[in-house]
């Protein structure tokens, strides 16, 4: 599943292709998978232009110039192609599918059928893990709300903090030194402390190593620098041996020297 760092890089890519070119055809492959009728999503599209591609969580926002948006929750498998209009029959599993004057089209479709599109979405008030809102009080107070969670179920709990999926969270995790089976009201406030920073400098580091190796990537995941959540990795740079085991319901990648607060 693309997670934060990935959709941050695709919202900058997509931006690049396609924003301000004026959307000419517009047509519904799956409309189970939108919020509304076919017909109101034409009228929404055709003739504007995108105006802005921003991603809020583990969703991407495209900002319409008519003042309309529509996002995108591409779940597990979900993915976004850029092609010609003659290639947009050849992609299996389509959901939409929007056409530009430059003949260009822009495709998204889920061989699993679970990725989602919502137009004039409303924006959750839960803080995005990149966002002023997510604060270190904030994490404070969500921690004792929320004691006896198990610390892998908090971070990836998009009702919580959005944005961080099952590999940023051990990555995160193995950053701060917390054990993955830790119970979020034993940690102390140092170990706290450590986790939020722990949040911004994993995300922000991966957008950048994300940027590096696959500059123009608008699917997919990229994940051959992670540091502990790596299948293609016995044991970590330091020589640290790498765990494996399903916590939280999330097969999760960690090492003995990650402190256990139980």
């Amino acid at each position: 599943m693309p997670e934060l760092p990935d959709l941050q890089v695709f919202s900058k890519n997509l931006k690049k292709r396609i924003a301000d070119k004026k959307i000419v055809s517009a047509d519904i492959f799956n409309r189970t998978k939108l919020n509304i009728t076919a017909d109101a999503a034409q009228e929404k599209l055709l003739g504007t232009r995108i105006a802005d591609i921003v991603r809020e969580g583990k969703e991407l926002y495209f900002q319409l110039e008519n003042a309309n948006v529509f996002s995108v929750h591409l779940m597990l498998k979900g993915r976004f192609d850029i092609c010609s209009p003659d290639k947009v029959s050849g992609i299996s599993n389509k959901i939409l599918s929007v056409g530009f004057e430059d003949e260009q089209a822009l495709v998204v479709s889920d061989f699993q059928g679970l990725c989602k599109v919502t137009f004039d979405p409303v924006i959750p008030d839960v803080p995005d893990a990149l966002g002023e809102a997510f604060c270190f009080e904030y994490l404070l107070k969500e921690a004792d709300r929320n004691r006896r969670k198990n610390i892998k179920a908090f971070l990836v709990d998009q009702k919580i903090v959005r944005g961080i999926g099952n590999a940023y969270a051990d990555e995160i995790l193995w950053k701060a030194n917390i054990s993955p089976e830790s119970t979020v009201g034993k940690i102390p406030e140092e170990g706290l402390k450590a986790l939020f920073g722990a949040v911004s400098s994993i995300l922000k580091d991966a957008i950048v190593k994300i940027e590096t190796i696959a500059p123009e990537i608008i699917s997919g995941e990229v994940r051959s620098f992670l540091n502990v959540h790596n299948p293609q990795k016995n044991c970590t740079d330091e020589g640290e041996k790498i765990l494996v085991r399903k916590i939280a319901s999330k097969i999760t990648y960690y090492t003995e020297k990650q402190q256990l607060y139980k």
